[in-house]
């Protein structure tokens, strides 16, 4: 990959991404739908911190320096937030008791101390843990071992599963349900490295072989329907319950669309709002379920069904996504300014608006600057 433009259509990359994450949650999108965005939308994360990994020569940091980076930028969001999300459901406990009840509650928590993952917190531990182990793999193991590992490892949740299963089953006390929970986060560990180093062996292989820009897209829109035909000849699937039906399909789908994803966005002009969202896709992650943004634009395009009565399918969507995204733009602005440190930060994050806003700020400043010479 050519360096100046690699960061460009990454960020992009992960904006598609988290849009297609966004509306997989939405609840209104139809199964065919659901059914292709679960083949591959959490895996295409995976990979892009796999090819992070290897451009910004991770593994040559040394291991503390390093963990430690990660752990902030992973783990302490999920504390926090797990904090938050357990606090969210104790205002619903006492202000709508019909909601939820205290047994939801209790196992909310067990869920965020089994590293578990409440919600959507579950990608965190699995990418954390992931890249620990990608970089112990990348500086001690030759090549031949880590493909022999990873064939090994995609094979593994599937098995697991199987006892896990079991054991659940036959589960009764809290210590019995915690280490369930643990053992299925620690099962997601392997599907997360072996996507980790699909993203790693692809930042390589797309170095060697840059193509022509018509080439390479007419790959990557071969890419997209080779994963439309596997999704729906795999079925549903869902990395967070480790439910993958067929395991080579299954990865194989989830590479495909990520590989087409990446070769198209390579050759498509830098888009402002999705970059921005790309680069700060983390917060849309962590916001928009559980922290009733979700909630609050589905109410809101609810309440425009009542006043418009047009709004229905086409228009109703449009209102819900459209006040999806003024909330995560304002979310994204109050946890990268003000909350920031909920994100692992010690500094508020530099939030840049589109360019020609940049220009004319930079204009007005360069006018006053003038005035006071």
């Amino acid at each position: 990959m050519k360096d100046h433009k690699h960061l460009d259509s990454i960020d992009t990359v992960k904006g598609i991404g988290i849009i297609l994450v966004v509306i997989g949650h939405s609840t209104y999108v139809s199964e065919p739908v659901l059914t292709w965005l679960t083949s591959f939308h959490m895996p295409l994360f995976f990979i892009v911190s796999g090819i992070l990994f290897a451009h910004k020569n991770s593994d040559q940091e040394p291991f503390g320096v390093y963990m430690r980076k990660r752990f902030c930028g992973m783990m302490l969001p999920y504390f926090w937030f797990s904090l938050i999300y357990i606090a969210v459901d104790y205002y619903y406990l006492y202000a709508h008791p019909e909601v939820i009840d205290q047994a939801f509650i209790n196992s909310a928590i067990l869920q965020a101390v089994s590293l578990f993952g409440i919600s959507v917190l579950w990608f965190l531990p699995a990418i954390f843990l992931g890249e620990m182990c990608l970089y112990g793999i990348i500086r001690n193991w030759p090549v031949w071992v880590i493909v022999l590992f990873a064939s090994v490892a995609s094979w593994v949740p599937s098995v697991g599963m199987k006892l896990i299963q079991v054991y659940i089953d036959m589960e009764r006390g809290p210590f019995s349900t915690w280490l369930g929970n643990l053992l299925m986060a620690l099962l997601r560990v392997f599907p997360a490295l072996v996507f980790l180093l699909m993203g790693y062996g692809t930042y390589f292989l797309l170095r060697k072989l840059w193509l022509k820009a018509s080439l390479e897209v007419l790959v990557g829109v071969l890419c997209l329907l080779l994963n439309l035909l596997i999704a729906f000849a795999n079925g549903r699937v869902d990395m967070h319950f480790l439910v993958f039906h067929d395991v080579l399909l299954y990865y194989l789908g989830a590479f495909s669309a990520s590989l087409g994803l990446i070769l198209l966005c390579r050759h498509c002009r830098p888009f402002w709002l999705l970059g921005f969202l790309g680069s700060n896709s983390l917060i849309v992650m962590l916001t928009h379920l559980d922290c009733q943004v979700m909630s609050f634009a589905i109410r809101f395009a609810v309440g425009m069904d009542q006043f418009i009565p047009v709004a229905k399918g086409l228009l109703f969507r449009i209102h819900l996504y459209g006040a999806l995204l003024a909330g995560e733009l304002l979310m994204i602005v109050l946890v990268g300014k003000v909350g920031f440190f909920l994100i692992g930060r010690k500094t508020p994050l530099p939030l840049q608006g589109p360019g020609w806003i940049r220009k004319a700020v930079l204009k007005k400043r360069s006018r006053k600057f003038k005035r006071l010479k």
